[in-house]
This record gives C-alpha cells, sequence and structure tokens, in this order.
C-alpha cells in the first residue's frame, strides 16, 4: 500500500487565469492564511463527505451556511428545515402564491416580539434585521 507522500496520492489540477483569480481573491477573503491547494482540498473534502450531492443536499458556502444557523436559532428550528422553507418561499414568489414568503413573515413576527428588548444593531449582526427591512 502506497504512503500519502506517494506520488499516487498527488493530484495535478490545471486552471484558467480566471479560475486561479477567483480562488486568490476567496483566499485573500478568507483571511486564514491559507494557499490555493489548501482551498482545492477543501473543496474536494467537501464534495466528498457530501457524497457527490447524496440525497440532493448541496453543501452552502460558509458565509450561507453560518446565517442559515443564526436564522435556525433565531426561529427555533433545525437549519435543514430553514434552507427548505427559503427555497419553499422562492417557489411561492415564482408560483405568484405570495407575496411575501412565509418564512420572511415568520422572521419578522419573531424579529419584532425578541427585538423588544434589544438593540437594532444586535439583530443587525445576526443578519435576520436585514430580512426585516426587506419585507
Amino acid at each position: 500500500m502506497a504512503t500519502i507522500e506517494s506520488k499516487s496520492y498527488q493530484l495535478r489540477v490545471r486552471v484558467t487565469p480566471e479560475e486561479r483569480d477567483l480562488l486568490e481573491k476567496l483566499r485573500i477573503e478568507r483571511n486564514q492564511g491559507e494557499t490555493l491547494s489548501d482551498l482545492v482540498r477543501e473543496a474536494i473534502s467537501l464534495l466528498v463527505k457530501a457524497g457527490g450531492h447524496k440525497n440532493g443536499h448541496i453543501p452552502l458556502n460558509p458565509k450561507t451556511q453560518a446565517r442559515v444557523e443564526r436564522l435556525s436559532v433565531l426561529l427555533k428550528r433545525e437549519p435543514r428545515q430553514v434552507e427548505e422553507a427559503c427555497i419553499e418561499g422562492i417557489l411561492d414568489l415564482i408560483e405568484h402564491k405570495s407575496e411575501v414568503p412565509l418564512i420572511v413573515m415568520e422572521t419578522h413576527l419573531h424579529l419584532k416580539y425578541q427585538g423588544r428588548g434589544e438593540k437594532r444593531e444586535d439583530l443587525a449582526l445576526s443578519g435576520a434585521y436585514e430580512i426585516e427591512r426587506q419585507s
């Protein structure tokens, strides 16, 4: 059996200049001292862990995942339920079933009643107040 240092465990990937620029921009934005290879390894890991998007679940980027998790805490739901509610809301808008998705109305109500004792700045940090302002 080959060791990890073996050439059989190395992978060379060609990227276009545009892809390399985007990877470099992402690396700088994340500001975690990573190399481009680290980003590629993470992407491969996400694909492998997701089993190639097994069960129809596509992993979210870290920034979006953090927002979903904050909303799940606010709404007292599992993150997966928040994702599903967001998708249902988008479909309802497309199909003209409603002007405001149910999850937006629910978030607005939670913020209205929860925000009575909190500062608006605290709510803005959670990312949820932005949704309230848009509705």
